[in-house]
């Protein structure tokens, strides 16, 4: 007997709707007391290989071959816009503890400077697991010797020093508060991306100077007997008290410059995540900084371990954003909102449709109705894409806008509606589950 197809089509759409529900389940509810019961995500707002990832990933293998928690530790790479592209997911991501984010003081800073429209209190914290102390470097054969040197030049010829740090990073806000400790004093900030970039341009004479942690600078100093114009050379750290790597560097304290501004390692959840997940976190978290391997691999990094969770946690960042919110940033490049002008631009071609229907008759017959349907369904598209951009979830959003159009296109044929109603889901929540369960891809 052959089986009927729109029969077929019903048991489909009620299995993508318990799988809907099943995953649902583990969101919220009773599935918070068995977390986790599935892979957790890290996101790192960096390219794979940076010091950022390079860390996250000795607490990965940590955690994974001693099985601090039952599920995979995952990380997902998600570079660009100074690490906002990879922190704007984790912001808008569900608060059930899977998807978190590593991250360091740029969460700080890209809000200061208004590149982003929240910060490190939109969150929820769970653990500080590291701190990174951070130099500034000119290449060897360089005149400046130290800071005073490099703030003379400043302020005698303005905008002649070139000092690499990208608008909105941790760099540019020491940078900042470096000129500012001298009137007069004018910086020509050059944008460059990562360590190795302003490594290659301090040595080809393309930047005068640049920050980098001590790890970068651990990799990037050469041996000894280099030609002085293929090394580089610290002339200052930028924290407390001086390296025990390298206890001949003075700090930009002892030199007059009040700055006690490293950098730090955080882990970061969407904000309203349970804090019995928040807790499971971090003291996984603490339990890794244990491990004698990890131990060793951060001193190989020279990186310092420090552990902070919960309200330290949140008086720590609160205390860094106070310190450097004093810092008047440089206008951050205006770049168009994309989202805003695909709004604009549906709804301005919805509306030319429904004037053009109305205004030019179709000698064929009454048509006006087709202006009205394209405007409707633009309408929805509008909606959908603001919808995207609140955060709400990525499936739950696309199915009810899938049926909303094909029902409008439709007429509103009474016979069509429920075969409609079974596509929107089929692709709405189907492709939801293909993309983020079984090939992990990002969606908001």
């Amino acid at each position: 007997m052959k089986f009927p197809r729109h029969i077929l089509s019903v048991l489909v759409s009620i299995l993508i709707c318990i799988l809907l529900f099943w995953r649902l389940s583990n969101i919220s509810g009773s599935g918070m007391t068995d977390f986790p019961n599935q892979p957790i995500q890290v996101v790192v707002p960096y390219a794979a290989g940076g010091g950022t990832d390079v860390f996250a990933r000795t607490l990965q293998k940590s955690i994974n071959a001693r099985e601090n928690l039952p599920q995979p530790f995952v990380i997902i790479n998600q570079p660009g816009g100074v690490g906002t592209i990879g922190s704007r997911f984790v912001y808008g991501s569900r608060p059930d503890g899977y998807r978190i984010l590593c991250i360091n003081d740029v969460v700080i800073t890209t809000q200061l400077s208004g590149t982003v429209n929240y910060g490190p209190e939109d969150f929820t914290p769970i653990a500080q697991t590291g701190n990174l102390t951070t130099l500034v470097a000119v290449r060897e054969d360089s005149p400046f010797n130290n800071l005073s040197d490099l703030l003379d030049e400043a302020e005698a010829n303005p905008k002649s020093i070139r000092m690499g740090a990208d608008v909105g990073s941790p760099a540019f806000f020491n940078s900042k508060l470096i000129e500012a400790s001298r009137p007069g004093a004018e910086v020509n900030y050059i944008s460059s991306g990562g360590g190795q970039k302003r490594f290659t341009q301090v040595l080809g004479g393309h930047m005068d100077a640049a920050i980098f942690s001590l790890g970068e600078y651990n990799g990037f100093l050469a041996s000894e007997g280099t030609p002085p114009d293929q090394n580089i050379k610290a002339i200052a750290v930028l924290d407390g008290e001086r390296s025990r790597f390298y206890p001949d560097i003075p700090t930009a304290t002892e030199q007059g410059i009040p700055i006690y501004s490293g950098n730090a390692y955080y882990w970061l959840a969407p904000k309203g995540v349970p804090q019995p997940v928040v807790e499971t976190l971090a003291g996984m978290f603490e339990r890794c900084l244990e491990d004698p391997v990890v131990m060793a691999e951060l001193e190989r990094q020279s990186i310092g371990i420090a552990f902070r969770k919960g309200d330290e946690l949140a008086e720590f960042l609160s205390k860094k954003k106070r310190d450097l919110g004093g810092i008047e940033p440089e206008q951050a490049p205006d770049v168009p909102n994309f989202p805003n002008w695909v709004i604009a631009i549906v709804a301005v071609l919805g509306l030319s449709i429904l004037v053009g229907k109305f205004r030019k008759p179709d000698p064929r017959g009454d048509r006006s109705g087709e202006g009205a349907i394209a405007l409707m369904a633009a309408g929805i598209m509008v909606l959908y894409i603001a919808c995207l951009q609140l955060g709400l979830p990525y499936g739950v959003v696309t199915t009810p806008a899938l049926f909303f159009i094909g029902a409008t296109l439709a007429g509103w044929q009474r016979t069509k509606l429920i075969p409609i109603a079974q596509l929107a889901l089929f692709f709405g929540l189907g492709s939801e589950f293909v993309f983020t369960t079984l090939f992990s891809v990002p969606l908001p």
